[in-house]
């Protein structure tokens, strides 16, 4: 099977990832391998790219081979849902380019990937991405089915004129809430100016499920479940926009796999979930009285400023920059989960922009999904029309129930969700750059093993581990506070010739700063330059009679775990 890029200029079908991925495992072995998570219910593989030397002898970190799941991680995933087709293909995209820049040379790469290791998650829902690609109505992550007894009623969307694309559809009533906005198929909001003979009633193409023959209403979306509301963080019954938080958390298989997933690799210190649409990174707090504390959230917005440079994408808090009803908390969510469970700086990047492609400035976003601007819609919509191949103009269509109506509207999964094809190259550029620069934030640990002779036959022997990177050993201060956070620990190993004078054989170290952190605690501050309270390195020390070869083995919290050795 033949390796080629990830293709830049289109969105791929489920099949055509799989193909790739199975064609990037195959032509890069030494850097690539390709884990089958699951099968969804219609039978998709859901897969895990792992990108990171096979295995690593000698160099900095330890003098052991290493594997890549024994080094600290990255994460990266897309697909969260359904309509986000370009969270998919930046992933996709991400791990492409490391593979070529791999293949072809890149000794900075080489060696960052010999002491790192990526972990790329597509999709994590393959069914929904898929349905959607072929044209479905819009489904929010999953198939899954409404609750066993549930009763529809109302307008469920469809293809009820055959053409394979769920447009919109709209017909005159003195009741109805909009009017035409003078474009070929923008619809505004009525006002109290606007005569009654020119208002619409607008929905999306469908027809009335178990209808009474009266009633104009919308039936409760048949695929509801929204993934990210199904992650544990902060987890409660949710509604909102027709979608929900699912049973319990984590009764979904897709976000029960991907949590899983990240359970099985300890050493994840950052990660980046990729969504659509808004041009912006999310970050925590994700409500006002959170676990994250201030100094966590001070060193994720900075992560974020510094990794979206280069980039027109803006930085916004969850709370309140991100919040729809200040009433009502977001739950679940998994970039919120990454941070409060797994205590990693965990990140939300909302891809594309569709405000910039208008030529228009972006507005809040929580005011624009609750109470759009009637100005800026009609803008968006009399700039679509300028596109080739986007808008269908209102045509009249004899619905089965309604009579006579019209269906038209624009291809809103590539102007709105999505770029059109056309530039979905530039938005992948962008999306690269803050995964690129994300995934140099790890913990850099490097082992030191000092052995000095004290009297004869007695070696006090030191291990020095000290981070240079970014973050601290526990990712998040949050880290040090929970299970899912590895410890930092070192033992010593004695052959049976060797006796151990003082100590235990295995001691327990505290985590250690990385540099980002140390600017947090206030030793950055350039006016008032200091060192820090706690620091970029951590010891432990034995004293042994015996001579010959020693070894000493470590786990750096999220830093990774390697050994080192020397000659008494």
């Amino acid at each position: 099977m033949q390796f080629k890029p990830c293709p830049t200029d289109t969105y791929l079908p489920y099949d055509a990832i799989v193909e790739w991925c199975e064609s990037a495992a195959e032509a890069h072995p030494d850097w690539l391998s390709l884990e089958e998570l699951a099968e969804t219910p219609d039978g998709r593989p859901m897969l895990l790219l792992t990108i990171g030397a096979k295995a690593v002898g000698g160099g900095k970190m330890a003098d052991a081979a290493q594997g890549p799941d024994d080094r600290p991680g990255f994460w990266l995933d897309g697909g969260t849902h359904a309509s986000e087709w370009t969270s998919v293909m930046a992933a996709l995209d991400a791990a492409s380019r490391w593979l070529v820049a791999l293949s072809g040379g890149d000794e900075a790469l080489q060696a960052w990937f010999s002491r790192n290791t990526a972990y790329v998650l597509p999709c994590i829902c393959p069914d929904g991405y898929q349905a959607m690609l072929d044209g479905s109505p819009f489904i929010r992550s999953t198939l899954r089915p409404p609750s066993p007894g549930t009763v529809r009623h109302g307008m469920s969307p469809g293809d009820i004129d055959g053409d394979g694309v769920v447009r919109w559809m709209r017909w005159r009533d003195p009741a109805g809430p909009f009017v035409s906005d003078g474009s070929p198929i923008g619809m505004r909001r009525r006002t109290l100016d606007d005569d009654p003979a020119d208002a619409f009633f607008v929905c999306t193409e469908g027809e009335f499920v178990e209808w009474d023959g009266v009633r104009w209403t919308a039936a409760s979306l048949e695929h509801g479940l929204d993934l990210n509301r199904n992650f544990p963080s902060g987890w409660t019954p949710f509604s909102m926009f027709g979608m929900d938080s699912g049973a319990y958390p984590l009764s979904a298989m897709q976000s029960r796999v991907t949590v899983e997933a990240v359970a099985a690799r300890p050493y994840i210190a950052a990660a980046l979930t990729n969504h659509t649409y808004t041009g912006g990174i999310l970050s925590q707090p994700y409500r006002a009285d959170g676990p994250i504390k201030m100094g966590d959230q001070d060193l994720m917005e900075t992560l974020c400023k510094d990794a979206v440079q280069g980039t027109d994408y803006a930085v916004y808090k969850v709370h309140p920059d991100f919040t729809y009803d200040p009433k009502q908390v977001i739950v679940g969510v998994w970039a919120d989960t990454l941070a409060t469970t797994f205590g990693v700086p965990g990140f939300t990047l909302e891809l594309w922009n569709p405000f910039k492609f208008c030529g228009l400035d972006r507005p809040k976003m929580t005011e624009f999904f609750k109470q759009p601007d009637s100005e800026l819609t009609s803008k968006m919509f009399a700039h679509y029309a300028t596109i080739d191949d986007c808008v269908t103009p209102w045509a009249p269509f004899t619905h089965p129930q309604l009579g006579e109506i019209e269906i038209g509207g624009f291809d809103k999964m590539r102007t709105l969700r999505n770029p059109p094809e056309s530039l979905l190259k530039d938005e992948l550029d962008q999306a690269f750059t803050v995964a690129d620069r994300l995934r140099r934030s790890l913990p850099s640990v490097d082992a030191q093993l000092v052995c000095t002779q004290k009297a004869k036959g007695v070696t006090c022997v030191e291990l020095v581990l000290s981070n240079s990177g970014y973050l601290s050993t526990s990712g998040l201060a949050h880290g040090e506070t929970v299970k899912a956070c590895p410890a930092v620990s070192a033992r010593l190993v004695l052959d049976g010739e060797q006796v151990l004078l003082e100590g235990s054989q295995a001691v327990a170290l505290t985590h250690f700063d990385g540099w980002a952190a140390m600017h947090g605690a206030g030793a950055g501050h350039p006016l008032y330059p200091s060192l820090p309270a706690r620091g970029h390195r951590v010891f432990a020390r034995w004293w042994v009679r015996g001579s010959g070869p020693i070894e000493v083995t470590y786990v750096a919290g999220r830093g990774g775990e390697g050994s080192v050795t020397a000659e008494l």
